[in-house]
Parts: structure tokens; C-alpha cells; sequence
């Protein structure tokens, strides 16, 4: 089916067997942004990768200009993120933007050359029961 608006979208809607395409490389990225996000998958290095819903988001806590820590407040789990040069990843989250984060895996990718480059240094994932805390918090 031909798109006539194909040549105005800023994201591909292109699939393969209802599969995005993936624009992953060999560098590592913190974190990708789209412009219309209904889910945030959160990829962490010794967990299971989540993908809450925008709409389940209640708050974004985190340390102004400093960028290195974060926490996304859900109904159903909360998220810390630490790290370096956070503050375009909290920027994208608070407008809906982002698309996924990524933990950083030094056996997967080198370390970012760009000392200004955002950098994931820990995800850590606390899934909670009817707005209650069950559990610790996970990596």
C-alpha cells in the first residue's frame, strides 16, 4: 500500500513481519527517541527488559541539571536510573519521547569517546502490587 504522507514522517512506518526495524549499531546509545511513543522499553544487563505504558507514568524525579540520577514513578513499578549526562534522557521522558534506555554492558559496547555522551551506568527495576512495594528493587 503506497503512503502519501511517507515523505512528511519523520519515523519509519515500514515493518518486517510487524517488527520495527531495528536501528541499533555497534556503539552504544543510552537512549532513542521517536516522536510518538506509547511505551518506554527499559533495557537493563541482568533483567528482563520492561516496556511500561506512557500512560501509567505519574512522575519523573530527578536531579536537575546535574544528570546523573533519575527515577520514573508508574502505577504499576518505579525505575531508577543512574548514571552520566542524564538530562536530554529526562527531557525526552518528560515529553514523551524517548523510545527505549539502555544500561550500559562493557562486554557488549565500548565506553562512548564523547566524555558529554549520556551514559547509563545502572537500571534498577522495582515492580510494585496494587500501588504497594513487593520486593526490593531489581537489577
Amino acid at each position: 500500500m503506497n503512503d502519501p504522507l511517507a515523505q512528511y514522517r519523520r519515523t519509519s512506518t515500514s515493518t518486517v513481519g510487524g517488527v520495527p526495524p531495528s536501528k541499533e549499531s555497534g556503539e552504544y546509545v543510552a537512549f532513542g527517541t521517536k516522536d510518538k511513543v506509547h511505551r518506554l522499553r527499559i533495557r537493563s544487563v541482568s533483567s528482563l527488559t520492561h516496556s511500561p505504558g506512557y500512560n501509567l507514568l505519574l512522575d519523573v524525579i530527578y536531579d536537575g541539571d546535574f544528570g546523573t540520577n533519575f527515577v520514573l514513578v508508574y502505577t504499576v513499578l518505579m525505575v531508577r536510573v543512574e548514571g552520566k549526562n542524564l538530562q536530554k534522557l529526562v527531557f525526552a521522558i518528560e515529553n514523551g519521547m524517548a523510545d527505549f534506555i539502555q544500561e550500559f554492558d562493557a562486554e557488549r559496547w565500548a565506553k562512548p569517546a564523547d566524555a558529554k555522551a549520556p551514559l547509563i551506568e545502572s537500571i534498577e527495576v522495582k515492580v510494585t502490587e496494587s500501588g504497594s512495594p513487593s520486593g526490593d528493587m531489581k537489577h
